[in-house]
């Protein structure tokens, strides 16, 4: 056999098996294709019949009569998507209904599935079972290897208010990838009052910036007055939060040099520590939203601004008045809208800016007042 003809029968079944490997692909998709539509079309009916029996409870024999084995994965799809969407006793009919056709059992089974999204699905359904026995399950996913799964098993403990340790949440979740910080951020914020201690001791303990930011963004959200002092020691932690703007631009410059050492590290802490206070919005804030309010990075300063307004001391009125001519638009912006609220002595401070000769801090404080219907 010559050369050039093995080269023609090699690119023969060369091509034979292209196209044999693609008329599989094209078998498997058509199939799950149409296994796709029989699902939904099952799932409609398995949601008008659960929709039926939140109505009429009576009616739930004739519903399990009508099932067939195959719709167990379905109905575990279809609660995990029907459950945050209702409240009060239809959560209880849905979560009795579930009881009754032994989900919970299949879900507790379902968390140890080699497939990560039926343990992730298995887990947000259990979050609606406030028992003993799924509780310590739950506890046992948080070590799963797939963060999706952590992700919601913690989501669940928290919908539980079963969360053990703020410690050990801290430890199996804060240091998950930027794709899902979102999600470790909505699981903080749900933990509710009953974690403020534990979140408290994230903020005093050696972890990461990361996580304190996200403690300190929690303790905001719960709104808990006992964290504040929590957070102005955070705030007034010896270290870069103390840099002069001097210091501050020459370190950004080492750290872009060096880019094995994030620029700026503190900034966001500071700025997480300062956004909480905002919320909490409570006096003994007053001394760190000074120092905020002088602060070399501009992001800091504007959110200091705006807490500011919300604390409505007149201590603050100098300093938000030497902001009306900063650099930075929206901190310019920020220290206005807090002299307006400041109410009568703020406005006579933004009067008296607006028909100053500085070109920065008219612009702002006159345009403001216009907004605001105040003649200057």
């Amino acid at each position: 056999m010559g050369f050039y003809t093995l080269i023609h029968w090699v690119s023969l079944g060369l091509a034979g098996a292209t196209l044999a490997i693609l008329s599989v692909v094209v078998v498997r998709q058509s199939f799950r294709n149409r296994r796709t539509k029989r699902d939904a079309a099952r799932r409609q009916s398995l949601m008008a019949l659960a929709l039926e029996y939140i109505e009429e409870p009576e009616f739930l024999p004739a519903f399990k009569a009508q099932l067939k084995p195959e719709d167990q994965r379905l109905l575990v799809e279809l609660f995990a998507e029907l459950l945050p969407k209702v409240r009060g006793d239809y959560a209880e009919k849905v979560v009795h209904l579930m009881r009754e056709m032994g989900l919970r059992d299949r879900c507790l089974r379902q968390l140890h599935s080699p497939r990560w999204w039926k343990r992730a699905d298995a887990a947000a359904v259990l979050g609606w079972f406030q028992e003993p026995q799924v509780i310590a399950a739950l506890e046992r996913a948080l070590d799963d290897p797939q963060v999706e799964v952590r992700l919601e098993s913690a989501r669940a403990l928290a919908r539980l208010k079963a969360v053990q340790s703020v410690a050990g949440l801290v430890a199996r979740l804060a240091v998950v990838d930027a794709t899902h910080s979102l999600g470790v951020q909505e699981i903080f914020r749900s933990l509710g009052p009953g974690a403020v201690t534990g979140l408290m001791g994230v903020l005093d303990s050696d972890v990461p910036e990361q996580v304190k930011m996200l403690a300190a963004d929690a303790l905001g959200h719960i709104g808990d007055p006992r964290a504040v002092p929590a957070l102005l020691k955070l705030f007034h932690t010896p270290g870069r939060s103390g840099d002069t703007i001097h210091e501050h631009k020459a370190r950004r410059g080492r750290a872009y040099a060096d880019r094995s050492q994030p620029a700026n590290a503190s900034v966001a802490l500071r700025l997480a520590v300062v956004k909480a206070l905002s919320v909490l919005v409570d006096p003994r804030a007053l001394d760190a939203i000074l120092a905020a309010l002088e602060d070399p990075i501009w992001e800091v300063r504007a959110q200091a601004a705006h807490c500011a307004s919300q604390l409505g001391s007149p201590a603050v009125i100098p300093r938000l008045e030497g902001l009306l001519n900063d650099e930075h638009w929206w901190v310019r912006f920020h220290a206005a809208e807090a002299l307006f609220k400041l109410g009568e002595a703020g406005v006579q401070t933004l009067l008296k800016a607006a028909r100053s000769t500085s070109a920065r801090a008219a612009d702002i404080a006159g345009g403001l007042l216009r907004e605001k219907g105040v003649a200057v």
